[in-house]
């Protein structure tokens, strides 16, 4: 619940009626993928409005797009006095709204939304006062709310709508039969709101402790890859942008006992901390198993699968394991690689042609199905680099993973001449600017020449 905004924000009212009137009831299309009924024959507007709860949909600038049935009743006004309109617009600030620290004077609920639409992190509001204006006597009818703000992400991470949940908690906060401002209020009525603001309280702080619990469990585990010889190893992880949403990819890089160096990115299905241990958990068995026993990278997924199905472990995961030799004279490094399930790795050449390397993936870690997975070959000279990422960089909807690999090729290719760490800055900007749905792992390995002048 919203209305009138301070003098600077007066001018961003004026542009939105004109930018939105046109959208109407039918905002909501944007919102479900630009048609009324989906291809199962789901008009998601009706479930909109059959909904119990009453949800009010706006733009990134506080635009009224939709109102579900249960809002308008709730509210007591029709979708046509609201849609279209700026928030500020559509509910007048009250005498009572006050304001919220920092915020230019708005309203707490107006900074919420504002926040919500900044950072694209949810927000809940306990109870507090937004009054609704009495169109009858032309006074102001005293309303409490609870109000959650959330996001709705594109495939970018961007936020493109905004959903507000309210519930009207007038008759809990105020004594019945005494709504007047400042009427006296019984003390298990009041009690019983605080008690409604201090469980939505422990929630919000105890989804921001698990997120953070499983970002820093993450970070604790993908450690800083190690000095090589002449390569340069760069790497970069992103957790996913909404909810907890961390917790299944990783990047690995470690020696081998003969000099190699092996490179690996691998995504443990799910987005949780229960994924951040599955991760922990298979990460260090292929670093284990592939040590141990030397092996190349087939027979190391392979070791690893059968290890983790041996020990009860139920996980499965996509994982790219490549193992990059010493220098031979010319200061070429020959490279073999094996997928379970993986995208393959993207090579550009010091020339800057760029293709993902060819050949077949094998099965996921965790299916038990037994068969060998298959090997590769190829060859990486000074001025090369190879990229290993997980598919939060590439899938999107509505496109095929084989263009979303295509349009990476094309985006690595074009760039200039860069550094490792350079060519995963300039991939990241482009690609998950604002962060993604899923999380993203991603390494860039580069064959330095040995022969080049230092500095």
């Amino acid at each position: 619940m919203c209305g009138h905004p301070p003098g600077d924000i007066q001018a961003e009212r004026s542009r939105a009626p004109g930018a939105h009137a046109r959208q109407g009831r039918w905002a909501m299309d944007d919102v479900h993928g630009g048609a009324r009924a989906a291809p199962g024959g789901v008009d998601y507007h009706a479930v909109f409005d059959a909904l119990s709860s009453a949800k009010l949909v706006l733009s990134p600038d506080l635009v009224v797009l939709d109102a579900n049935e249960a809002f308008l009743e709730t509210v007591g006004l029709p979708g046509s006095v609201l849609l279209g309109r700026h928030v500020l617009d559509a509910f007048p600030v009250p005498p009572t709204a006050g304001s919220g620290p920092g915020e230019d004077g708005e309203p707490p609920v107006v900074a919420s939304l504002r926040r919500v639409a900044r950072t694209g992190r949810p927000e809940v509001m306990g109870p507090h006062r937004y009054d609704l204006r009495d169109d009858g006597s032309g006074g102001w009818q005293e309303r409490w709310w609870i109000t959650t703000h959330v996001p709705v992400l594109d495939a970018g991470g961007r936020v493109t709508h905004l959903l507000e949940r309210v519930e009207d908690v007038t008759d809990i906060v105020v004594t019945a039969g005494r709504p007047a401002p400042g009427a006296e209020r019984h003390p298990e009525v009041v009690e019983h709101a605080m008690a409604v603001t201090s469980t939505l309280e422990r929630f919000s702080a105890a989804f921001q402790r698990e997120r953070e619990a499983a970002i820093e469990l993450q970070e604790s585990i993908l450690t800083p890859p190690p000095d090589a010889p002449g390569l340069t190893v760069a790497v970069r992880y992103r957790p996913a942008a909404r909810e907890v949403r961390v917790g299944g990819d990783w990047y690995d890089a470690f020696g081998a006992p003969d000099g190699s160096t092996v490179v690996v990115v691998g995504d443990a299905t799910g987005h949780d901390i229960r994924a951040a241990g599955h991760m922990d958990q298979l990460r260090g068995t292929l670093r284990a198993v592939a040590y141990a026993h030397d092996a190349s990278p087939g027979p190391a997924l392979d070791l690893t699968d059968r290890t983790a199905l041996g020990l009860g472990l139920d996980a499965t995961a996509t994982v790219l394991v490549a193992r990059v030799g010493t220098a031979a004279d010319d200061g070429s490094r020959a490279v073999v690689w094996s997928s379970a399930g993986h995208p393959p790795p993207l090579v550009r050449r010091a020339d800057g042609t760029t293709a993902p390397l060819p050949g077949r993936t094998g099965v996921l870690l965790g299916l038990g199905l037994g068969a060998p997975r298959p090997e590769h070959a190829a060859t990486l000279r000074p001025g090369d680099m190879m990229l290993l990422f997980t598919d939060g960089l590439v899938e999107r909807r509505g496109t095929s993973l084989s263009a979303s690999l295509a349009g990476l090729a094309d985006l690595v290719g074009a760039l200039p001449a860069c550094t490792a760490d350079e060519l995963l800055d300039a991939v990241l900007a482009a690609l998950v600017p604002c962060g993604a749905e899923d999380d993203v792992a991603i390494l860039a390995l580069r064959v330095e020449d040995p022969h080049a002048p230092e500095g």
